[in-house]
């Protein structure tokens, strides 16, 4: 009885792995039943503190650690991590294995083209530049961002699945975690055992909106990155807000920019876009990222995620293709 708990951790990993998930069955009983009701209660617990959850857990899992360790706990640290891994992978894991994003949108593949979408990234720059000056007249209020971002994110998702729902709203800062975030070239991370999303404390005000936005997508169950981008994309660029618009647009021309498409940005958006390469530069230690990357593209892929971290980049060619129907999204 006692390695019960890890057994059963590792059947479900083995399965997991295996893809002996239903994507159907996920989509309809896990995701769209299930799920909205573990993200609820979650929700009451991620947003009943201002700090976050990830921190306290960070401290007391290394005093656990130190303890198992000196006094050779060997079964009952198996216990714990394998208590751990099934929480993760009921309470949020299994939307690693519902129907990916695309398959539910409409796509007209001819945008996808090559040339169309080079015309998308000229209007990319042209929103780019209009936003610009909308953006600098309001201003930029955290606390208004934060709430528009949940409202519309919620929007989208209420759209894709045709279910809505009460989930985490609080967006966070971790302080034990920042450093890391730092030094790797992390913008932010959701912590899946407190549903709780967790943004770095030196993203600028062009960028916290997306990124706030993304993280909040796999709030609400969607732990694909490409998956997360797009709904991010069209919460922030279908808002009536223009600072989440411009948030959202100038995000965007980070997949679809090159030498040649830099010209069209007009000094304004050329400034954001320095001001971020230059927080990146004076943050990023360059082996900490490169393990990061790592690290990520191999927990992407054992996640059922093939494309590992190029599926980050999937954004621009699904919001070329999609456009005709963005007003659903509105």
């Amino acid at each position: 009885m006692a390695w019960i708990l890890p057994a059963l951790a590792l059947l479900t990993f083995i399965l997991s792995w295996a893809g002996a998930f239903p994507p159907g069955v996920v989509e309809t009983w896990y995701a769209r039943g299930m799920f909205p009701k573990i993200s609820g209660l979650a929700g009451g617990f991620a947003d009943a503190v201002s700090f976050a959850w990830l921190d306290a857990g960070i401290f007391l899992g290394l005093a656990l650690l130190v303890f198992l360790a000196r006094r050779r706990r060997v079964r009952l640290a198996a216990n714990i991590a394998a208590g751990l891994y099934l929480i993760f992978f009921w309470s949020w894991g299994l939307n690693y294995h519902r129907q990916p994003l695309d398959s539910k949108l409409p796509f007209d593949g001819e945008r996808a083209r090559p040339d169309r979408v080079k015309q998308f990234a000229e209007r990319v720059a042209g929103q780019i530049n209009r936003l610009y000056a909308e953006k600098q007249r309001q201003g930029y209020d955290e606390q208004k961002v934060q709430k528009e971002a949940v409202r519309r994110v919620s929007r989208v998702v209420a759209v894709i699945d045709g279910s809505e729902w009460r989930a985490s709203s609080l967006v966070k800062n971790s302080w034990l975690v920042n450093p890391w975030f730092h030094a790797a070239g992390v913008d932010g991370l959701f912590n899946p055992f407190a549903h709780e999303p967790i943004v770095s404390n030196t993203l600028l005000d062009v960028e916290r909106p997306f990124v706030i936005a993304h993280e909040l997508a796999h709030v609400r169950g969607y732990p694909a990155e490409g998956d997360a981008n797009l709904i991010a994309f069209f919460a922030t660029v279908l808002s009536n807000d223009p600072i989440l618009q411009y948030s959202g647009w100038l995000n965007l021309w980070l997949y679809v920019r090159s030498p040649e498409l830099d010209t069209l940005l007009q000094p304004g958006p050329r400034g954001d876009l320095q001001r971020v390469f230059d927080r990146i530069r004076g943050e990023r230690v360059r082996w900490i990222g490169n393990f990061q990357t790592a690290i990520l593209d191999w927990y992407l892929k054992a996640n059922s995620v093939p494309e590992g971290v190029r599926s980050y980049s999937q954004v621009v060619l699904l919001a070329a293709g999609t456009e005709p129907f963005w007003d659903r999204f509105r």
